[in-house]
């Protein structure tokens, strides 16, 4: 479009020329021309600093959550393609300073011959400058599609970041993370904290490969007997934990009595067709006081778990004094 205004633009100003000799007609022409150059190269720029910029906040967002290796690299691709757009940017702007140059030099000439070969000049720029827009929508559209391509891969990696690969539940840092969330919401909120009863026995006897299928199951009891707002993590090893927003010790300890009872009565068989026997677990639950930290909570709810463990093993403890 900027070039066939500019050859609307030229062809008028022939016309005018062979008409008359005033060169007042071909300089208006020719500034018309100029404006419409800028404007077109000014907007092209525009739309690239936007998305220039917005590429560079992306990588300096990343660069500031604690990036890992796997982030890492996903942030030096992501400089690569600012770096790729900034040089266009530069390119691009020598062709502006070229017309704002031709632009202050016009109103000094006074000869068609001088005029017509700023028109010419001008109209070769153009053309470069169309090549350069057409070259930078290119890169653009390739350097969109590749952000968004790291921007999901550095979800899926945030995301196995903060589970559990054996059980999909939550790990250490994810609980850890939500539940400094939750707290600073202020409302009120219980932890459960269980471990799996004489569980090294189980791998001693069994082998991993059956340990691990009983962590999983444990795993999906506890995800299932939740509610929405509750998060299930495992913390360690054969201890999990489970946070309760919006209940009092009493019902927290309810739930924990629950999958309890639902891990006590499930039936373990092993492909060979041997019985694994009876898993149970134990289980502490305590409430969080007024202003209470998130490491205080967790180390009441741990004592708790401890005292069902002292206490025989395949109990609910619950930490009433909140």
């Amino acid at each position: 479009m900027q070039l066939l205004a500019i050859c609307g633009a030229v062809g008028l100003g022939g016309l005018i020329w062979r008409q008359s000799t005033d060169n007042s007609f071909i300089e208006a022409c020719v500034f018309g021309m100029i404006a419409f150059c800028v404007f077109g190269v000014a907007a092209g720029l525009g739309e690239f600093k936007s998305a220039g910029a917005s590429a560079v906040a992306l990588a300096v967002e990343q660069r500031e959550s604690g990036l890992n290796a796997a982030e890492q690299r996903f942030a030096a691709d992501l400089a690569l393609i600012v770096k790729l757009l900034q040089g266009h940017l530069t390119a691009n702007a020598g062709y502006s300073e070229s017309l704002d140059r031709a632009n202050a030099d016009l109103p000094q000439m006074r000869t068609p011959e001088e005029i017509r070969a700023v028109v010419l000049t001008l109209i070769d720029e153009n053309r470069k400058v169309q090549v350069k827009m057409d070259e930078l929508s290119r890169s653009l559209d390739e350097s969109v599609s590749k952000i968004e391509k790291l921007r999901s891969n550095l979800a899926d990696a945030n995301d196995k970041a903060m589970r559990d690969p054996l059980t999909g539940l939550g790990n250490r840092r994810f609980f850890d993370d939500e539940l400094d969330v939750a707290l600073e919401d202020g409302a009120a909120l219980c932890m459960l904290m269980c471990d799996l009863d004489r569980f090294k026995a189980i791998n001693d006897k069994f082998g991993h490969a059956v340990g691990d299928m009983v962590l999983k199951q444990f795993a999906e009891i506890l995800n299932t007997a939740g509610r929405r707002d509750d998060f299930a993590a495992r913390i360690g090893g054969e201890e999990f934990a489970i946070v309760m927003p919006g209940v009092s010790p009493i019902e927290a300890a309810r739930l924990a009595e629950r999958i309890r009872r639902q891990l006590e009565s499930k039936k373990w068989m092993l492909g060979s067709g041997v019985a694994l026997g009876t898993v149970t677990a134990s289980f502490g639950v305590a409430r969080r006081r007024a202003g209470e930290s998130a490491s205080d909570l967790f180390k009441r709810a741990d004592a708790a778990l401890y005292r069902a463990k002292s206490e025989g093993r395949n109990r609910v403890v619950a930490d009433l004094d909140a």
